[in-house]
């Protein structure tokens, strides 16, 4: 037997068991499971796909997501809100904080010149779980109603040796794409301390994510988050782990 596949047979053998969640994710695994809950499966409502985009008040209120991101809050007077962009080249949403007292932004035209960004209104409890949602919303807040180019973004947050397994075991018979080659998914099994960490400094506070895209692999982050409010991010660090790329273009 090749000492690959003796490799292979060898972590096919690793216990199966990982951190509970809540606990050494830090509330990974059922924070990014509450955001796709919410956006899975949303179709791009008609009145979006022009590029005279205009919503109608019926569309996804983002806004939901703090009923699953529990640490976060927007500074008070604020609301999130977002526009959609349209063109030839995909579809995606804008998100932007808006004064609660000014009407909804239901098209760019509606939108101020100096649209304020949503992250410099965000309020963190201060506790890590906090700042690592703030971390995720940064990374997934905005995949929703995305369309052709636009699906590029397509960022997994791996929480655990489990979510390591079921990407790997996925890739080995995706039906998109490529299929990730064996020295690479042997890789990927072998990649260790996957868990999302944060450390709270004095004035700062680093977060280190494990992620996934199909046009890229597996990648670590590392996000510098300015402690006290506003949580600008200051700096954002990435690592490629594994490569992987799925042979598809939009």
């Amino acid at each position: 037997m090749k000492p690959l596949h003796i490799l292979l047979v060898l972590t096919l053998l690793l216990p199966a068991c990982g951190p509970a969640a809540g606990s050494a994710d830090l509330g990974c695994a059922e924070a990014v499971a509450g955001l796709r809950g919410l956006t899975a499966g949303l179709e791009i409502p008609e009145n979006l796909l022009t590029e005279t985009a205009l919503e109608n008040g019926s569309e996804f209120d983002p806004n939901a997501y703090f009923d699953v991101l529990t640490h976060l809050s927007m500074e008070p007077g604020y609301t999130l809100d977002f526009v959609y962009t349209y063109d030839w080249m995909g579809g995606y949403p804008t998100l932007l904080a808006r004064p609660a007292g000014d009407p909804p932004y239901l098209q760019w035209a509606d939108a101020p010149a100096a649209a304020e960004y949503y992250m410099d209104h965000i309020v963190v409890d201060g506790t890590p779980e906090g700042f690592l949602q703030l971390a995720l919303l940064d990374m997934l807040g905005q995949q929703f109603y995305l369309w052709w180019h636009a699906n590029y973004n397509d960022w997994q947050v791996i929480c655990s040796q489990a979510d390591v397994r079921a990407t790997v075991h996925a890739l080995a018979g995706s039906d998109f794409g490529l299929p990730m080659p064996l020295a690479d998914r042997v890789r990927a099994w072998l990649l260790s301390e996957v868990e999302p960490t944060v450390e709270i400094g004095d004035q700062t506070v680093e977060v280190r994510l494990v992620t996934f895209s199909q046009w890229g692999g597996f990648y670590e982050f590392r996000f510098k988050v300015q402690k006290e409010f506003p949580h600008t991010i200051l700096n954002v660090e990435q690592e490629q782990l594994v490569p992987y790329d799925c042979g598809v273009m939009f």
